[in-house]
């Protein structure tokens, strides 16, 4: 039995994770999202498969919320095998000329800070060969930025890519195995509708990258095929 748990997971790529793992019988999910009561495609799914699914409530950004996720987690097993830190935002205007310091920060708050905090958190119900996932993004790629704005989305994903390489570092003792992953460009609220994959193409390709993960692989910067991504 695998032991997963997803932060983000009431929507798009999140969602879509939850139910490509659902396809498998030898797994239980730990589905967190802000507010479970109001996510109607989890509470569905949680109902067709009761034995394998629990909602969490998490508001990514308190800690308060991050360790009561912890204890609520820890009442139904004692580790994680696989972590995937998902959530995220990438809101508001951020052009040069609209770009703010509050929006700056409340888009780090989510997409940089928060996987940090729950990594800490959750430490330790991670065990040798757990897996360690944050959900990047090639928007958070150095050599890639040869465009204007979105300033805290690529700023913050590209920071997320940097405390992951910090983590691969930290856990490699522990035989901890932490990557950053970009889902590709996804059909989703965030994604528009003209992006080139569907959640589920995503979702497939994630779990599997995933499912291959080795220590040889901690500390890379992967694509949803595999591939590497350029940092």
């Amino acid at each position: 039995m695998q032991n997963i748990m997803i932060t983000g997971s009431n929507r798009g790529i999140g969602l879509a994770i939850v139910e490509q793992y659902l396809l498998r019988d030898d797994v239980h999910i730990f589905a967190c999202c802000r507010n479970p009561q109001e996510a109607h495609a989890l509470q569905n799914l949680q109902q067709s498969h009761p034995e394998q699914l629990t909602l969490v409530p998490l508001e990514v950004t308190s800690q308060a919320s991050i360790e009561t996720a912890l204890q609520t987690i820890q009442s139904h097993t004692s580790s994680l095998d696989i972590l995937i830190n998902n959530a995220g935002v990438d809101s508001g205007d951020q052009s040069l000329e609209a770009i703010t310091a509050e929006l700056m920060l409340e888009v780090y708050a989510v997409n940089t800070v928060a996987p940090l905090m729950i990594s800490q958190v959750f430490l330790p119900m991670l065990k040798s060969e757990s897996k360690l996932i944050h959900i990047s993004t090639s928007m958070a790629s150095l050599s890639g930025r040869t465009y204007g704005g979105s300033y805290a989305y690529c700023s913050s994903k590209a920071a997320l890519n940097m405390l992951m390489r910090g983590l691969a570092s930290d856990l490699r003792n522990k035989q901890i195995i932490t990557i950053a992953l970009d889902p590709g460009w996804v059909r989703t609220d965030m994604g528009g509708q003209s992006a080139l994959l569907s959640t589920e193409e995503s979702a497939d390709g994630i779990v599997t990258v995933i499912d291959k993960l080795t220590m040889n692989d901690t500390g890379r910067y992967l694509r949803y095929d595999g591939t590497e991504s350029a940092w």
